[in-house]
């Protein structure tokens, strides 16, 4: 690797990042040690503290716990390994010392101790003086040498309380057991006196030296890392900073190479860089200074010819705005033009105006040889010979008064030429030439568009006209069964479902929202198999209808993107069909049970004559009451006989007419007692002017009869509720009647067999199974209809509907 000279400037930026980082690296060694020993000393602060805060739970267990008790089983026998707080304290910490990591020192001492082996030496002597000296301090710590290896100590004074003079104060007081043991040693301390200390030793020697180990780590750390940023930064110095001003000084040095220059770089090389860079400078300023007294010269010849390009430079630039504002104009006239006549009589005056023609003529020349001239003019314009040759090249014809440019579309289109006349004294100049190309072309391209455009208005009037004339529902939709365009039969369609909400003709959303867990009546499917599909959709309101999707092609087979969706509404097929599905099992069921009916009902009338005889012959007793009962079923069955009878044979017809809203107030009165002991309202009500319809009143009596028994059976015990409402339908002229509950409604699985013979949801013997199928019967007879839901609100709902004419009167 080549150094750098030592007076260069990258020796001096070299020496300054090691003199800041060896300064940085001081302060860092300086910060760390210190918050080491800070660390160090909070430690084995903590841990001291902490075998000092053992010793106290096991003098103050011993005092408080263990000494009483032994008292109060020994009386005043004095056991000292059980009862001496000191000797405990000091057994259970040499154990605890022993099998402790720390190794720590536990000393329990004392002046004039009873125990020679805990007396106190020099150095413990010197703190119970200090406590002594200070009876306001309770701790003492610091670092000291026991038996060459440093240690943290933290010490504290023994104070002689009250109940320690039992065994440290008066001899004659102490217990016997440990004047046996001690003689008259550790006797005369007085209350609250010091006595002695309690002190921990902690050994420092093995932590300092870890610590010190770990903060030459972070120094060997420190220095690798200072050495690869030092070498870093002194490489992108160099790249940066160095090698640009060693480029700046060469170039300095190869303007300088003459004998007076060489001396002087010569001179230069002895400073760093940014010296020579300087001093070259200086040089440079002097030799830009007579340069400029050169170009001063060579500016006063240039002022004239400057302004003479300007002149010519204006002139074109001139011209070529007015180019673009031309083009402008155009575009404008072309974009308002409907057609080719109304084209060119927007463009051909712009034209003349640009070039300061005097006349300016578009010639049709491949069709009808029609022209077009501004100003006005019924003459054709006189052709060149060559009229064709530039019609079919696309070649344009340029005189020095006259131009004749061909109209086309694209090269090799031309369908016309523009003949351009210039005022008397004026030629075209040669770059009007390309202008006037662009121009031809121009007006090719707008007269296609026009074409074009008038074509498609065309065919999409055709297609709108086509679309809107389908009666049937037609939407265009996207892959979502957004609709994309709608005809106006989907848009009434979309109103009709949504009660006037939705007005853009989705009716898509309508139909399958929520249906079968599918949102998009299968559009996305048929677009992804590109097949066509078809589909049912039933609503909850009882209206279905018929789906047809037909993915519309795309251009080079690419995936379909948008299907036409087309809807029919087959809810009155599927209604004729169960009407007449239903009048089926009716009249099947009627014959069955006419023919039943007449041969059971001989026999049930002998058994009732007979034991209405019986009864009379017999006297009063149980006997009597068993032929009741007898009487009682037979009556029963002549009862359902009847129901089947006027089920099976012609109804009773009437051409008299009644008043529907008369007869069903009449029939509410009746069943209103019934229905207050339910504790459940039944109301009628009439909107506008209802008019006769010709009904039998038997038979419209029987009908309502049916619906609001079974209602008050529907509504619940309390609050229950029965509405009839009678409305005049003026667009298909019935009278419709709606008799609602508020009960559970029809369920699902019983809604296409309520009206079946014998089908009921009632109880046993609570009902027939005939009453709806009566109904039914009855209004198939009269013409009407009769339907069955359930109400949003819940409840079932029944709608009759009474034509104004019979059916056999038609």
């Amino acid at each position: 690797m080549k150094l750098p000279r030592p007076y260069s400037l990258q020796s001096k930026f070299l020496i300054g990042l090691i003199m800041t980082s060896v300064a940085i690296g001081g302060l860092l060694l300086a910060g760390f040690s210190y918050h080491m020993r800070q660390v160090l000393e909070r430690e084995v602060e903590d841990k001291a503290a902490m075998v000092l805060a053992q010793v106290d739970s096991v003098q103050q267990y011993v005092r408080q716990i263990l000494r009483p008790r032994m008292y109060d089983v020994l009386d005043d026998t004095f056991i000292i390994e059980a009862m001496s707080s000191s000797f405990i304290t000091r057994n259970i910490m040499d154990g605890v010392a022993e099998h402790s990591p720390t190794r720590h020192l536990y000393r329990r001492v004392a002046i004039g101790a009873r125990n020679p082996k805990f007396e106190a030496n020099r150095r413990e002597r010197d703190l119970v003086d200090y406590f002594r000296a200070h009876p306001d301090k309770k701790v003492w710590q610091g670092f000291t040498d026991i038996d060459g290896i440093e240690h943290f100590v933290m010490a504290r004074p023994v104070v002689f309380a009250k109940s320690c003079l039992h065994c440290h104060g008066k001899a004659e007081d102490a217990p016997e057991q440990v004047l046996a043991l001690y003689g008259d040693r550790g006797f005369g301390h007085t209350e609250n006196s010091i006595g002695g200390v309690d002190s921990v030793g902690l050994p420092v020697s093995a932590s300092v030296a870890h610590m010190q180990d770990t903060i030459m780590s972070y120094l060997a750390v420190f220095a690798i890392a200072a050495l690869i940023y030092l070498g870093a930064t002194n490489i992108i110095f160099k790249r940066i900073v160095a090698n640009n001003v060693r480029l700046l000084t060469a170039s300095f040095r190869r303007n300088f190479s003459d004998d007076k220059g060489v001396e002087l770089v010569r001179e230069l090389e002895k400073g760093d860089e940014i010296g020579q860079m300087i001093s070259g400078i200086e040089k440079l300023g002097d030799y830009l200074y007579e340069t400029r007294e050169q170009l001063q010269r060579y500016t006063n010849d240039l002022e004239v010819m400057v302004e003479e390009r300007t002149e010519k430079l204006a002139e074109q630039a001139e011209a070529r705005s007015a180019d673009v504002h031309l083009f402008v104009r155009l575009l404008a006239g072309s974009s308002r033009s409907g057609s080719r006549h109304e084209l060119w009589e927007a463009t051909l005056p712009h034209i003349v105006k640009r070039f300061g023609l005097e006349r300016a003529v578009y010639v049709c020349t491949f069709y009808s040889r029609r022209h077009y001239s501004w100003p006005h003019s019924d003459v054709p314009p006189a052709l060149p010979d060559n009229w064709v040759r530039l019609l079919t090249d696309s070649i344009p014809h340029i005189e020095e008064d006259r131009a004749f440019i061909p109209v086309e579309s694209s090269v090799g289109n031309a369908e016309g030429l523009l003949c351009l006349y210039h005022k008397p004294g004026h030629v075209f100049a040669e770059q009007d030439a390309e202008v006037l190309q662009a121009l031809g072309r121009q007006l090719g391209i707008a007269a296609d568009n026009i074409m074009a455009l008038d074509s498609i208005i065309r065919n999409n009037a055709n297609m709108h006209a086509i679309f809107e004339g389908i009666t049937e529902p037609l939407l265009l939709v996207d892959e979502s069964g957004n609709p994309v365009v709608v005809n106006e039969a989907a848009r009434r369609l979309g109103l009709d479902l949504s009660d006037g909400v939705v007005q853009d003709g989705n009716i898509i959303s309508l139909l399958c929202a929520n249906v079968s867990g599918d949102n998009d009546c299968d559009i996305s499917k048929s677009l992804n198999l590109n097949e066509v599909i078809s589909r049912e959709v039933s609503l909850p309101n009882g209206r279905s209808f018929a789906l047809s999707i037909y993915p519309v092609a795309e251009s080079g087979g690419a995936r379909s993107s948008q299907a036409a969706v087309y809807v029919h509404e087959t809810t009155q097929q599927k209604r004729m069909l169960a009407h007449m599905t239903q009048a089926e099992k009716l009249a099947t069921v009627g014959k069955l049970a006419s023919g039943l009916a007449h041969e059971i009902n001989n026999p049930l009338g002998v058994i009732l004559c007979y034991a209405k005889l019986l009864k009379k012959g017999l006297p009063e007793g149980q006997s009597g009451d068993d032929i009741d009962i007898i009487v009682k079923h037979t009556r029963q069955a002549q009862t359902v006989l009847k129901n089947l009878l006027s089920f099976a044979r012609p109804k009773v017809d009437n051409d008299g007419t009644v008043s529907l809203p008369e007869i069903i107030d009449s029939l509410v009165k009746v069943f209103r007692v019934q229905a207050e002991n339910q504790h459940a309202t039944l109301s009628a009500e009439a909107v506008g002017e209802i008019p006769p319809v010709p009904v039998d009143n038997q038979a419209l009596e029987h009908i309502m009869a049916n619906l609001i028994i079974n209602a008050l059976d529907a509504v619940p015990g309390e609050n229950g509720r029965v509405d009839i409402r009678t409305a005049y339908d003026e667009l298909a002229e019935e009278v419709v009647v709606t008799v609602c509950d508020n009960g559970p409604g029809i369920a699902e699985k019983d809604h296409k067999f309520i009206f079946d013979p014998f089908y009921t949801t009632k109880e046993v013997n609570k009902g027939s199974g005939l009453g709806l199928s009566i109904v039914f019967g009855f209004m198939s007879d009269l013409g009407g209809s009769v339907m069955a839901d359930n109400q949003k609100t819940g409840g079932a709902r029944f709608i009759l509907r009474f034509p104004m004419v019979r059916t056999e009167e038609i």
